[in-house]
């Protein structure tokens, strides 16, 4: 176990608790001359120490917090054999349309998707790929929700990479045909799915060979449909959309008879309980084994903020006693 600091310069913000120290001081020196006048008995010597020790708990765990200290530690992890999820996002130019230029685009919701389903299956082997008119993998199956995350984070974006096609719709979901045939999924696993987040807006598919490559690769697939008839691609800084783009009003249709084909599902934007349950039920149970050992990290800052507020309650009540 080690603790590193994110930002340990920050814990200078703790000096601030210097100045209630002498605020602290100037208050008792002007309640000594009162005491004498009156004459007094002045408090305790304690009860001065303990204010003051107070204000140093504050002001150091502030100044802890600030610097934003983390514990990270290697654990093993065990996940399930034989089985892996390729999660297949598509990133080409129609993923920016959105209701309004203050929501989320398409491909922003269909990441946040992607990360709930990572969350929702945490003993199995998940990968990550993207799709426009190919697929490329940019994230091999594994158990680390840290890289998974990560990934779909910084690699994932639209037209990163662009595709090879230059017209103006560029999505092919028949490119996932590829899952069956390269490598993305390890030789010995028996259960491989692939769960493609899409908003449907695709090239023509030829069904009977798109299931026979998948059916060569044993690969089944699951479908999420990331769309709404009702949005645009919003140029930037908020503008008003452009009129190139229009949403592809057979799109629902298309991926239901493409998933169809598939003996697939199409699970909508808000179904993703339902994805989840889907894609365990696919690859059914079995028995958990280590197979790596991970990085796992803890942030410490939000738990020295809880705990500042309970010297500063007692300091404030000792105060208005």
């Amino acid at each position: 176990m080690s603790l590193s600091f994110l930002s340990p310069y920050a814990a200078l913000a703790g000096l601030v608790g210097g100045l209630a120290l002498l605020a602290l001081r100037a208050s008792r020196r002007r309640s000594a001359r009162v005491e004498a006048q009156l004459r007094l008995d002045p408090p305790r010597r304690s009860s001065f120490l303990l204010d003051l020790g107070l204000i140093v708990a504050v002001a150091g765990l502030l100044a802890l917090a600030a610097a934003q200290p983390v514990v990270s530690a290697t654990a093993s992890t065990e996940g399930r054999e034989g089985a892996e999820v390729i999660v297949v996002v598509d990133i080409t130019r129609s993923m920016l349309a959105r209701r309004a230029a203050t929501e989320p685009t398409r491909l922003e919701r269909a990441q946040q998707i992607g990360k709930e389903l990572r969350a929702g299956v945490p003993d199995i082997r998940v990968g990550l790929a993207s799709l426009t008119d190919r697929i490329l993998p940019h994230l091999f199956p594994t158990l680390s929700a840290n890289a998974f995350t990560a990934t779909i984070d910084r690699a994932i974006g639209i037209e990163r990479p662009p595709p090879d096609r230059t017209a103006q719709r560029a999505t092919s979901i028949g490119a996932i045909e590829d899952l069956g045939r390269a490598n993305f999924f390890e030789q010995d696993s028996q259960r491989r799915l692939a769960v493609v987040i899409t908003d449907g807006e695709t090239i023509p598919v030829e069904f009977g060979r798109l299931s026979s490559r998948l059916d060569e690769g044993r690969v089944n697939t699951l479908f999420v449909h990331v769309w709404r008839e009702d949005e645009r691609i919003f140029e930037s800084g908020g503008s008003p959309p452009g009129g190139l783009y229009r949403p592809d009003m057979t799109a629902p249709r298309d991926l239901r008879r493409i998933a169809g084909a598939l003996d697939g599902a199409v699970f909508a934007e808000a179904e993703v309980p339902e994805l989840i349950a889907a894609v365990q039920g696919q690859l059914g149970t079995g028995p958990l084994v280590g197979q790596a050992r991970e990085l796992q990290s803890r942030e410490l800052a939000p738990y020295l903020v809880v705990f500042s507020a309970l010297p500063l309650l007692l300091l404030l009540w000792r105060r208005n006693a």
